[in-house]
């Protein structure tokens, strides 16, 4: 007997709260939109995280603090995914002539470039993801998806990892 995937999914969400289904359904849309959303980006030698950085340095997010802080990302995250734009020549690194360990980042006319050449085929495949919605849907969804990210982001991370180590016992 072979055995239908999205039924044994679909049997497995009817038993679950609700709230743990529209996790799981958070989960999944996320991971596919990666998946969409990087193959994307790689047409101009970009992925989801790097076109993001680009555009933050690109509007005064110049350091690897203030990367972290917009992106949510580690330092080591940061510094990471700059080395990879630096490779590429999407920007360059200038040292702080205060603070030596301070590095300062500018968008390069080949990142500029990557950024203009992303706006037709982004623009067209967020519009056909979205297609079969309404404007009505959309602005629902805009509504609701702001509350789930302005609520997340309010919960301070001492105050998350206490209630993470209390659910695992950690």
């Amino acid at each position: 007997m072979v055995c239908n995937i999205y039924y044994l999914y679909d049997k497995l969400l009817m038993n679950m709260n609700t709230d743990i289904q529209i996790t799981k359904q958070l989960f999944l849309v996320t991971q596919l939109f990666e998946k969409v959303g990087d193959r994307i980006f790689a047409t101009c030698g970009l992925t989801i995280k790097t076109h993001e950085m680009l555009l933050l340095i690109e509007d005064g997010s110049d350091t690897t603090t203030k990367l972290a802080e917009a992106m949510n990302l580690t330092l080591a995250g940061i510094t990471q995914k700059t080395k990879v734009l630096e490779k590429r020549e999407f920007i360059s690194r200038k040292v702080n002539v205060s603070d030596l360990r301070m590095w300062h980042f500018e968008i390069t006319k080949k990142g500029k470039n990557a950024l203009k050449a992303i706006i037709s085929p982004y623009a067209k495949a967020t519009g056909m993801l979205y297609s079969e919605f309404s404007q009505s849907e959309k602005k629902q969804m805009l509504m609701l998806l702001g509350r789930i990210a302005k609520h997340l982001s309010s919960i301070p991370e001492k105050q998350l990892k206490e209630f993470v180590a209390k659910l695992t016992n950690k």
